[in-house]
């Protein structure tokens, strides 16, 4: 049997959670596809040291960045495991070099970590908890953000399943081994089937493991995952999503309206003024050569 590490801590029910059901609301699209794939076009899934230390929640979070700038730039980036090194120590307070303090992450931690300091130099923009029992506010969440950060309650024969190439199932009588941190990009509602990724691959998951594993969701914010014009792959303006967080939070929209690039108007350099005047004149007087030219420096004298 595989012996991959976990790595999530439970987390602190302290600590105040922006709830996304609370700015998903009519001004974005609660509705979504029957499917939806958001893992199928990255090439590779790094294993992000997740086989040798319980840096599962920072792992993740290199599987998204993928996600984000495949889907959302058209990139293929992944960030080092140096990057992803450097985050899990911060927030754990791992020590690389004795091997110390090797005892996972809050999965809230990391993304505050990553909104104010960065992955790889690669920022967040925003975080939201998802209600992990509600699958239509999941999948509408997924659909608009291609993403979510799920923690898992990860059971025995979980592990088991991962090596025998088969789908994450419930089995009555399994007990915990400890929490995860995973990246989910598909879903089927025709099936129940949910995909994530982990330990370095897409591991398909049955909706009766989400049902009974799954105790916590986040959706992960990117400006990577948005274009110039801040829409989504799918289209979709963030912009007025994004005054509802403000009015939640206090906090700067994640993603105003672009603001229009302003046409530049004629010249009123003195040096050029100069040279026009002095253009028209010649031309005046040499009336055969280049009349058009002359038209030109009258019109750009007139409009300046």
């Amino acid at each position: 049997m595989s012996d991959f590490k976990l790595g999530r801590l439970p987390a602190d029910p302290t600590t105040p959670k922006l709830k996304l059901a609370s700015f998903l609301t009519a001004t974005a699209p609660v509705a979504y596809p029957e499917n939806r794939d958001w893992l199928s076009e990255v090439a590779s899934w790094p294993m992000y040291l997740n086989d040798r230390i319980g840096d599962c929640t920072c792992a993740a979070a290199g599987h998204l960045l993928q996600v984000f700038n495949r889907y959302g730039q058209k990139k293929d980036v992944q960030v080092s495991d140096d990057d992803v090194l450097k985050a899990y120590s911060a927030v754990s307070g791992y020590d690389p070099h004795t091997g110390e303090h090797d005892d996972g992450a809050v999965m809230q931690d990391v993304l505050n970590y990553w909104r104010k300091t960065g992955v790889g130099g690669h920022k967040i923009l925003a975080f939201a908890q998802v209600d992990h029992n509600n699958l239509d506010e999941l999948r509408a969440a997924m659909n608009i953000f291609g993403n979510i950060y799920l923690g898992i309650d990860f059971p025995n024969t979980a592990m088991v399943q991962f090596d025998n190439n088969e789908p994450w199932d419930y089995v009555r009588g399994a007990y915990s081994e400890g929490g995860h941190a995973i990246n989910a990009g598909y879903y089927d509602v025709s099936d129940g089937m949910w995909k994530v990724v982990t330990w370095g691959k897409v591991q398909p998951m049955t909706e009766a493991f989400f049902d009974n594993y799954v105790d916590e969701a986040w959706v992960v914010i990117s400006q990577e995952w948005l274009d110039a014009n801040n829409k989504n792959p799918e289209g979709i303006d963030m912009a007025t999503l994004g005054d509802e967080f403000t009015r939640i939070t206090g906090e700067v929209n994640p993603f105003p309206a672009p603001q229009p690039v302003p046409t530049p108007g004629p010249s009123s350099d003195p040096v050029d003024e100069e040279f026009a005047k002095a253009l028209v004149k010649w031309l005046a007087k040499n009336p055969w050569f280049y009349k058009d030219v002359q038209l030109a420096a009258q019109k750009w004298l007139k409009n300046r």
